[in-house]
This record gives C-alpha cells, sequence and structure tokens, in this order.
C-alpha cells in the first residue's frame, strides 16, 4: 500500500499553494486583457497546476486507500463510481455528483488553449468556487485518519 501519509502531505502542500495563489487572483479582479502580463499568466498556471494536481492527488491516490480503509476491500476490485459512492455514503464526501463537476473542471483545464482568455478565466473562478468544496472533502478524511492513528 501506498504511503498514506505522504499523499496527506502531498495534499496539503497543493492547498498551501492554491490558497496562496488565490489570494492573490482575488485580489487582481481579472480581465482577458492581463493574461498579457507575465506575472499573472505565471500565477495562473500556478493556480492550475496546483488545482488539477490537487484533484489528481485526491481522485486518484487518497481515495482509493481510503475506500480500503473505510470497506477493508482491495481498491482495485472497485470502480471509481463504487469508491465515490462509498465516501458519499460514509459523509466523507457531500455528493458523487459535485465531485464529478470537480473532475470535469480539472479537464477543461487540460483542454484549455492559451487564445482562449475567457474560458480560462472563467475556469480559474469556477474552480476558486469550488476549492472550499474541496478541502472540506480532503479535511474530513485527514481528520478521520488522525482520529484513528493513521
Amino acid at each position: 500500500m501506498k504511503d498514506i501519509k505522504l499523499i496527506l502531505q502531498e495534499i496539503e502542500k497543493h492547498i498551501e499553494t492554491l490558497d496562496y495563489a488565490t489570494k492573490k487572483l482575488k485580489e487582481l479582479n481579472l480581465t482577458p486583457k492581463d493574461l498579457n502580463d507575465y506575472e499573472i499568466i505565471v500565477l495562473l498556471d500556478a493556480f492550475i497546476f496546483r488545482f488539477i494536481k490537487l484533484q489528481s492527488a485526491l481522485g486518484e491516490k487518497l481515495f482509493p486507500l481510503f475506500f480500503e480503509i473505510l470497506t477493508g476491500k482491495n481498491y482495485t476490485e472497485a470502480t471509481f463510481i463504487d469508491i465515490l459512492n462509498t465516501l458519499e455514503k460514509y459523509g466523507f464526501l457531500e455528493s458523487t455528483e459535485e465531485w464529478n463537476k470537480v473532475r470535469k473542471l480539472r479537464n477543461e483545464f487540460v483542454h484549455i488553449y492559451p487564445w482562449e482568455t475567457d474560458l480560462k478565466l472563467e475556469a480559474v473562478k469556477n474552480a476558486i468556487k469550488k476549492l472550499d468544496y474541496i478541502k472540506n472533502t480532503f479535511f474530513k478524511i485527514r481528520n478521520y485518519l488522525n482520529a484513528k492513528g493513521i
């Protein structure tokens, strides 16, 4: 089994960096013209990279291992939707449907071209709105693991 503590540390680092980038982005009130500013491009790229990494770390690393802890079943024998449904059933995931929206948003970032500035800004705004949901999901899982001494 992968070391769940290392995964938790990775996720915490993504959250820490995202919190910093989000604070800076909220201060800027961005418009498409701002995407000509190199420093803003770097800030947006950092935000997008960390958002993608956070979503992936939760969905691809933490959720499967946490599923095993909750159920005692090997995650490779379950579909991803089964894992999400289990996390929802136990109250760690607000809703499977909401998590799928987060996954969809992550995929949008991957497919947005540099010249699609309006789409990029809209996706960033939507991602900022989803961060509390993502973080709350993580904190519920982390708190449970801490209480179990894991």
